[in-house]
């Protein structure tokens, strides 16, 4: 094959799995199951007996319990948001394994900018002030001082 015809195979290759691509992302998914609505909800909610773990991921009597009133919910016809917002209602935000504040989510973002922020003002602070002594770190030695260290030569050589 000429290597003329190359580029628009490659083209057409690259276009045909763009093409691909967009069918894949706008196919409608299918519905997920009221087993799996209930798994993703217990998922998110914060098991009140147990540290650190989702009722969902644990064994717990309340969380068993929590998991049940999820499902009778879900059941009685209540959306997955209506039943999030009962056990929000009934224990607070606490409750929630993600922050649904805005500024949690930002809160390490800033914090991580400020310290760059910190650290270039004392580098470039420090730089400045380099530059305004001559270059050097070191503060700029005077008569007064090679005077003294003759002193202390010519004493050390006696």
């Amino acid at each position: 094959m000429p290597r003329t015809y190359a580029f628009p195979l490659a083209l057409g290759a690259l276009l045909a799995l763009a093409g691909l691509l967009v069918v894949v992302a706008l196919r409608p998914a299918s519905a997920p199951s009221r087993e799996e609505v209930a798994r993703q909800i217990a998922g998110d909610l914060r098991c009140p007996d147990c540290q650190g773990l989702s009722v969902a991921d644990s064994n717990s009597g309340s969380a068993v319990e929590i998991r049940r009133q999820i499902e009778e919910q879900l059941t009685a016809g209540r959306s997955p948001d209506e039943v999030r917002q009962s056990f929000v209602d009934r224990y607070g935000e606490w409750i929630l394994l993600s922050p649904t504040a805005p500024l949690a989510w930002l809160l390490p973002a800033l914090v991580l900018l400020a310290a760059v922020g910190a650290l270039t003002v004392w580098i470039w602070r420090a730089r400045r002030t380099r530059e305004r002594a001559g270059g050097s770190a070191d503060p700029p030695v005077t008569e007064l001082d090679r005077a003294r260290v003759r002193e202390e030569a010519e004493a050390l050589d006696a």
